[in-house]
């Protein structure tokens, strides 16, 4: 693996790979002395817009295995500025720029390793993480049914079904039927009860702006009580700490918030680690 660009590239083998060599990265996120051995002498270049979870994962990550981060936020040529990264010596490159195309350029006109840190189309490190999350909270990748709840982080529905596919679970899409800007993508639900019947994991993607809650949640505040009670016991969820019980906005019991954020992290050092040692 010389980049990471998008997970529909991969197969089931090398998701496990990465999922199980995370698992090994975990352990230093969670651990009181936090430092590895494995990006000692090795810098990395990140391009941001703005801080963000991506950024702060990286910075840390790197940090984690004893390297070096550079971020740059707001540049005006993002592709330049990677590019000049690549020409200064940087051995990793992380982005998160919208064009899906400048990441094939890079590819093309650098000798270090691109990763993608979130574009219009992927979120490579990002769906990982939610894979992590979900083998950490449920022991299985295999035959679950996974539910996705909103209409802003699109870019990762597509690359979450291709890998649930790979371990024969499948993932659902509620949104609303009188939703109709969102690009759909696999299987779409327009029943929200359906949609939470049985699910055995929920991953909220958040909302675009001017949304309504009401209509995508139950509830203008988030996921009702009732609703994730439709789904399997103890069913996790991602993207929200809250759910909406009665009038009052409560933390869910079952959410996996913190493991994905861990998750996340050790994620951005599993990859950087495949792709410097290869």
């Amino acid at each position: 693996m010389k980049n990471m660009l998008r997970l529909t590239d991969l197969g089931r083998n090398e998701i496990q790979q990465l999922i199980e060599t995370a698992a090994q990265m975990r352990r230093i996120v969670l651990a009181d002395y936090k430092k590895g051995p494995q990006l000692i002498g090795h810098v990395v270049g990140g391009v941001w817009k703005k801080p963000c979870a991506s950024s702060t994962a990286f910075q840390l990550a790197t940090a984690y295995l004893s390297g070096s981060c550079v971020p740059v936020f707001g540049a005006e040529d993002a592709q330049a500025q990677c590019l000049s990264f690549a020409n200064m010596g940087a051995d990793i490159i992380v982005t998160d720029c919208d064009n899906d195309n400048i990441y094939r350029t890079l590819t093309l006109r650098s000798k270090a390793g691109i990763i993608n840190g979130g574009s219009r189309q992927f979120d490579p490190i990002g769906v990982l993480a939610d894979l992590m999350t979900l083998y950490s909270k449920l022991d299985t990748l295999s035959n679950l049914n996974v539910l996705l709840v909103g209409n802003r982080d699109v870019n990762k529905v597509g690359e979450l079904a291709h890998c649930l596919r790979l371990f024969g679970s499948s993932s659902l899409w509620y949104l609303p039927a009188d939703d109709i800007v969102t690009v759909r993508k696999g299987v779409v639900l327009d029943s929200v009860k359906g949609a939470f019947s049985g699910a055995d994991a929920v991953i909220d993607l958040g909302l675009a702006q001017f949304s309504d809650g009401e209509r995508y949640y139950g509830s203008s505040g988030g996921i009702t009580r009732e609703l994730i009670d439709l789904a399997r016991i103890r069913c996790p969820l991602l993207g929200s700490r809250h759910i909406v019980e009665g009038a009052m906005l409560k933390e869910y019991e079952y959410n996996a918030v913190s493991a994905r954020d861990s998750c996340y992290v050790a994620m951005a050092m599993a990859v950087m680690y495949m792709l410097q040692r290869n």
